[in-house]
């Protein structure tokens, strides 16, 4: 594991810090410039905290967190976000992270993904609560990790499945709270944000709570604006109607719909436009629409 001094350089430049300002509360500013200029590592909790203070997670500023089993995690991470959850589980059996090779880092991931196949394709809610739960209590755990956000709505998928409102409402407040101060630094961690807060949105519709899907699909959408993208957009448009449509806002909901029947059209979602192939006059009820996501 080494550290990328000129990545932590970068992040602090991008925050406006100086190496004095990092440092305040942490360690000595002579500590940064070692960091930076040397790639010193001088103890994992002073790391933690740079990581905290810079927004940025572990894997932003170390070499050798992962390991060769990136680009298999990157291909199931992939599947995973648009939906594919048989070829995300067929891709995860295949990794292998009993040997030696593999890393911690590497074991975490295996078990954050596994959580979800066995949300997805087993429907096995206290099997996934299992693997979130070996991610999510990891003695270095950081609330503003993107495996972490994800892992509270993953946790928040299973409760829901158990019919456990509460502590799907519990976990969707933390993932919630974890995501409000988050900075996304590449496409990456950009897709996941959107699709955290896609997820989290369609829970809530689900618990009843359209003021708080709203919330989360609005914080999605100027995300996704300032980005200029059209990732998730079609069908965070169709969140905002059905969360609309809940309040009574009828107008509102009409357009919204709308625009996602529009946006359906651009980017080729049939499974959007088939939702969606009806007027907006003859819309169904917003819970029998809701009930209708998997």
């Amino acid at each position: 594991m080494r550290l990328l001094g000129s990545k932590v350089k970068q992040y602090r430049k991008q925050k406006n810090l100086s190496q004095q300002e990092l440092a305040d509360g942490i360690c000595t500013q002579a500590t940064v410039s070692l960091m930076e200029k040397k790639d010193k590592i001088l103890s994992i909790k002073i790391i933690l905290q740079v990581c905290r203070r810079l927004n940025v997670s572990l894997g932003d500023i170390l070499a050798g967190v992962g390991s060769g089993l990136d680009e298999q995690f990157d291909a199931i991470c992939l599947d995973l976000r648009q939906d594919k959850y048989t070829e995300m589980a067929a891709r995860l059996d295949q990794v292998d992270v009993s040997t030696e090779a593999a890393s911690a880092f590497d074991r975490e991931r295996y078990h954050y993904y596994r959580g979800f196949a066995e949300l997805t394709v087993e429907q096995r809610p206290d099997e996934a609560i299992f693997h979130f739960n070996l991610v999510l209590r990891r003695s270095f755990h950081m609330a503003w990790d993107l495996y972490a956000i994800i892992g509270n709505v993953g946790m928040a998928s299973a409760y829901l499945m158990r019919q456990d409102r509460d502590q799907a409402r519990y976990y969707l407040g933390e993932a919630t709270s974890y995501l409000t101060n988050f900075e996304w630094h590449d496409e990456s961690s950009f897709q996941r944000l959107v699709w955290a807060r896609y997820q989290i949105a369609l829970m809530y519709l689900k618990l009843e709570q359209p003021q708080q899907a709203l919330t989360n699909v609005e914080a999605a959408l100027r995300v996704v604006k300032h980005r200029a993208s059209l990732y998730l957009i079609d069908v965070l448009y169709e969140v905002k109607g059905l969360g609309e449509q809940a309040l009574l806002a009828r107008t509102a909901a009409k357009r919204s719909l709308m625009i996602a029947k529009t946006l359906a059209l651009v980017t080729h979602n049939q499974a959007l436009q088939e939702r969606l192939n009806v007027t907006t006059d003859d819309l169904p009820a917003w819970s029998d629409q809701v009930n209708g996501f998997s």
